[in-house]
């Protein structure tokens, strides 16, 4: 069983990988773009909506030295060989990397984020259930919405 540490990462003036950029990066990508813009996604055929959200695309399938110069890395393909390589290339670099669907051999996993005024909540199930993760998630954002948490606007 894999054990994560909650902690969050200075990432000014670092970049962060993608490879990938289907349904699987999309829905990472949101996540991360609300902390920083310099990502870039690397993939041969990149979804229209992820061009849609202006990052740096790199139309072209992966190479190890792709990895040069990222600090965090998503594999986000549907193949699970090429994400196991970007995976192994990234740790012989010492370059943490998730691949988005594998909790058991990822560095570092996504929580569930809420953000409002300047107070960043996320929920995590260690990987074991994101749906779960997703229901509190909204449970405690409903309550800072309801007002019922005190916020800077309400306290």
């Amino acid at each position: 069983m894999s054990t994560f540490l909650p902690l969050n990462i200075r990432i000014d003036g670092k970049k962060i990988l993608f490879v990938g950029g289907g349904v699987l990066a999309m829905h990472k990508l949101q996540a991360v773009l609300q902390f920083s813009t310099a990502v870039t996604v690397l993939d041969s055929a990149c979804s229209d909506e992820v061009v849609s959200t202006g990052v740096q695309v790199l139309n072209k399938t992966y190479e190890p030295s792709d990895l040069d110069g990222f600090f965090l890395v998503y594999a986000c393909t549907p193949d699970e060989g090429l994400n196991r390589r970007v995976l192994d290339d990234a740790q012989k670099k010492g370059i943490l990397c998730n691949i988005a669907d594998n909790r058991n051999d990822s560095d570092f996993i996504s929580p569930a984020l809420f953000r409002h005024e300047g107070m960043t909540v996320s929920v995590s199930s260690d990987g074991r259930n994101a749906r779960r993760s997703v229901e509190w998630r909204n449970a405690i954002k409903e309550l800072f919405l309801s007002k019922r948490v005190p916020t800077k606007t309400n306290a």
